[in-house]
């Protein structure tokens, strides 16, 4: 448990500018339920590796065209979202455990 703290602590000293920009994803979402941050991850994926299959079915048939560069860029976007959403919602659901946890125990 100390180890992985100390290995994350190297982390954060080693590359301030990815600890900066998580920091920044976390605050610009921190209104979101965690119900919300799962769906969004969700549909991100679903519509990333649906337009993944059409460029390629479109790609093999026709060649690459236009509207093949603008579906591979909505499909980079989805697939991001599906990492973003999905990664800020497994760090919220690491914090909040433990909490969760200590609020079942029982005082007596």
């Amino acid at each position: 448990m100390k180890e992985e703290a100390e290995n994350r602590q190297a982390m954060k000293m080693e590359n301030p500018v990815i600890n900066n920009t998580w920091q920044f994803i976390q605050s610009q979402n921190s209104h979101l339920k965690m119900k919300d941050l799962v769906v969004a991850s969700i549909l991100g994926a679903l519509a990333g590796v649906t337009l993944a299959t059409l460029i390629m079915i479109r790609c093999h048939r026709d060649g690459w065209s236009a509207d093949l560069y603008l579906m591979s860029a909505l499909c980079i976007a989805g697939i991001t979202a599906f990492f973003v959403y999905g990664s800020v919602a497994l760090h919220r659901h690491r914090e909040d455990a433990p909490h969760k946890i200590e609020g079942r125990r029982d005082p007596a």
